[in-house]
C-alpha cells in the first residue's frame, strides 16, 4: 500500500499578462532568467522539459498537460536525489486573469504527489521554499521588464 501524499502551493499575482507567465514557463531562455542555469523545453503535450537549477538541482519531465496561456502539468522522472520510493511528483501551473481586478494575472503552482513519510519531509520543504524563492525571481524579472526582450 502507498503512503498518504502531500502537496504544496505556491502563486504570484502582478501585472504581468498571461502570454508573459506562459513564456517564463516554456521559453529556455526566459525560464533562465528567473528559474534555470540551463533548461531544454518541447513545448507540446507529450514533450520533454528539463531543468537545472541552484534551488532543485537536475529535474526531468513529460508534459502531460499543454494549453497555452493557461496550464502546464508536469510529470517528473524518478530524481536520485530523491529519497528512494515509487512516488511520482507533477506540478501543476495554473495561469488565471480572473479575480486580479482587470490587471494583469495570477500564476499557482499546485504540486503533489510527496509521500507523507518521514524521508520525504526534508524534499517537501526544499520544493516549497525552492518556489517561493523561484517565483520571487520571476516576480522581480516581471516588473523589471527582462523578460519582454526575448522574442516569443
Amino acid at each position: 500500500m502507498r503512503p498518504a501524499q502531500r502537496g504544496y502551493l505556491q502563486s504570484l499575482r502582478c501585472k504581468a499578462s498571461a502570454e508573459q507567465f506562459w513564456q517564463a514557463l516554456v521559453q529556455p531562455e526566459a525560464l533562465k532568467l528567473w528559474h534555470a542555469d540551463e533548461a531544454e523545453v518541447d513545448p507540446r503535450q507529450g514533450g520533454r522539459y528539463l531543468y537545472r537549477s541552484r534551488l532543485f538541482g537536475l529535474r526531468r519531465a513529460h508534459i502531460d498537460v499543454f494549453d497555452p496561456r493557461r496550464r502546464l502539468r508536469l510529470v517528473y522522472d524518478p530524481n536520485p536525489a530523491w529519497p528512494p520510493g515509487e512516488t511520482v511528483i507533477v506540478e501543476d501551473f495554473l495561469i488565471d486573469t480572473r479575480d486580479t481586478g482587470g490587471e494583469g494575472s495570477q500564476l499557482r503552482l499546485l504540486g503533489s504527489g510527496v509521500p507523507a513519510v518521514l524521508e520525504w519531509n526534508a524534499t517537501l520543504r526544499r520544493l516549497q521554499a525552492g518556489w517561493a524563492v523561484a517565483f520571487s525571481y520571476l516576480q522581480r524579472r516581471l516588473e523589471s521588464r527582462e523578460l519582454d526582450r526575448l522574442a516569443p
